[in-house]
């Protein structure tokens, strides 16, 4: 039997106009001359993925997949429909869909396109979808890989939680970075360079955080652009909560005054009762 979304070793029965076509004794299918990476005659056996087309009939390459039923692995986002999900490619001619029931609710933290999510195949309808990998798939690929301390490492986010967000490396480690380390915004798939803080049972922490002169800039650039974006305005001063400032700035309340100090001894903001605003 013809496995779709795996590595089938298939024996070929003839050439076509169009391509070769290959044969597990009981069904055929086509390897498409475009998909075939060398030359074959009839009786050889070669091993190839199966993946559906358009029209959902089993179709065959030999060009590597990034991502298989057996083996996860990253696919670039192409098209984002809203009420649906987004479309990643594996490296077949046909795209696959993850499903937004694998997205979070809140769409603006949907993945965007060209971004990057660490995905497995599932079979849904005899078609395959993508489906990201949770915490625990990614630590049971465990690879012999260690991180050291403050070394910097590129990855994607993976899901976001009020807790944080975690993050799949480019070696297919698991790093967590709590959210009082994190800056901004962050969306599935974006990529992010983080700094490892220590390693745990082969579990990864890191931090977004950059040095402190650093983050300062970045926090003022932070608050004005939340103010520009509200009529030059923000309903935080210096005497807001944590909460309020983490709901509005995803920032801590110490990163928030010791920006907010800055702005306004630049004489850049200026405040009143309720709200802060940008002086004119």
């Amino acid at each position: 039997m013809i496995k779709l979304g795996e590595y089938n070793k298939l024996k070929i029965v003839r050439k076509s106009d169009l391509g070769y076509m290959l044969t597990d004794g009981d069904s055929e299918v086509l390897l498409h001359f475009s998909q075939s990476l060398n030359e074959h005659k009839d009786g050889e056996e070669i091993n190839v993925f199966i993946y559906s087309d358009k029209k959902e009939r089993l179709t065959a390459t030999e060009i590597k997949p990034t991502a298989t039923i057996e083996e996860a692995g990253f696919a670039k986002v192409v098209d984002v429909i809203p009420g649906a999900g987004v479309f990643v490619n594996i490296n077949t001619p046909k795209d696959v869909l993850v499903s937004k029931d694998n997205l979070p609710y809140d769409t603006e933290l949907w993945p965007q396109k060209d971004d990057l999510l660490f995905i497995r195949l599932k079979i849904k309808k005899d078609s395959l979808i993508g489906k990201p990998l949770n915490r625990f798939d990614i630590i049971s690929l465990r690879k012999n890989v260690m991180y050291a301390e403050q070394e910097q490492v590129n990855a994607h986010v993976c899901k976001i939680s009020d807790a944080g967000i975690s993050l799949v490396t480019n070696d297919m480690m698991y790093v967590f970075v709590p959210e009082t380390q994190l800056r901004g915004k962050h969306r599935l798939g974006m990529d992010v360079v983080v700094t490892i803080t220590k390693a745990l049972d082969g579990e990864f922490y890191g931090t977004l955080n950059q040095h402190k002169e650093l983050l300062m800039d970045t926090d003022r650039e932070l608050i004005l652009d939340y103010m520009k974006k509200h009529n030059d305005s923000m309903p935080l001063t210096a005497k807001s909560s944590s909460e309020d400032v983490f709901k509005y700035l995803k920032m801590s309340r110490k990163a928030f005054k010791r920006a907010y100090g800055g702005l306004y001894k630049d004489h850049i903001i200026d405040f009143d009762d309720t709200k802060s605003f940008i002086v004119k």
